[in-house]
């Protein structure tokens, strides 16, 4: 994976021996690193010298990883802000996805997998300033089967996405009312509302946004017409991986 070159990373974190281990690994790497030790000084570092991402804890002192994202996203909404946790509580992870997080590692994290993460985040900053192309970064998922949901969910946070799951149709809509994702994953079948109908209201309020769907019918079932892709039943795991990143090829089409 190619490295963006000379891009400057907040890290965040109050215990020094890990955010001592991340700067010494990412300087390592050929970024710039600059350290805080809570909310408070990473956003006073944020708001005179502005990086290119935030790596930031969840827990902590004074000013904890979620009331910084809220305050980052709201001067700087085009900042990327990684959380790193140790706590894989799925409220957590909605409530900062719902802030805007771009991305979730989970802790104990392997080096390669915060290189990963980084590299699209930056390249995909880098990418859409020279270019109008789709850049996903937030997936929605809407399935009532809770197993499946939880696998589709972390599979897709191992790709270095952020996601979020609700089980049924008007949870979607309200989630979405909320905090747009850039992608939406709903299964066909849901509870009280078809995914069909789903994504029919969606694409009246949001006609741009990517809406995956999920069946075991055939190529020809109704409203083929409104979904952008499809993931037909069986199908093997990494191929939302495929399917996220064909949607990110075709520009955006100019108003």
């Amino acid at each position: 994976m190619d490295r963006p070159a000379g891009k400057t990373l907040l890290i965040v974190d109050d215990d020094p021996r890990i955010r001592g281990l991340l700067t010494e690994s990412l300087d390592a790497l050929g970024y710039h690193t600059v350290e805080a030790a809570n909310g408070r000084e990473a956003l006073s570092i944020t708001r005179e010298t502005p990086p290119d991402c935030v790596i930031t804890d969840i827990k902590m002192p004074e000013l904890d990883g979620l009331s910084l994202l809220h305050h980052l996203k709201s001067e700087q909404p085009n900042l990327p802000v990684v959380m790193i946790t140790g706590y894989a509580f799925q409220q957590l992870k909605m409530e900062a996805t719902d802030a805007g997080a771009d991305a979730f590692l989970m802790k104990p994290f392997r080096l390669a997998k915060i290189e990963e993460v980084l590299g699209r985040i930056l390249t995909e900053g880098d990418a859409a300033a020279s270019a109008p192309r789709r850049v996903i970064r937030h997936v929605l998922i809407v399935e009532d089967d809770p197993e499946f949901a939880v696998l589709l969910t972390e599979v897709i946070e191992a790709m270095g996405y952020s996601a979020a799951s609700v089980g049924d149709a008007e949870s979607a809509l309200q989630r979405i009312a909320h905090h747009c994702p850039d992608v939406l994953i709903a299964d066909y079948k849901l509870p009280g509302m078809t995914g069909e109908e789903l994504i029919h209201q969606i694409k009246m309020s949001h006609p741009d946004m990517p809406v995956v769907l999920i069946t075991g019918y055939l190529p020809s079932f109704p409203g083929r017409e409104y979904a952008d892709a499809f993931l037909m039943k069986p199908f093997r795991i990494d191929r939302i991986g495929d399917v996220l990143k064909s949607l990110e090829e075709p520009p955006i089409s100019a108003s």
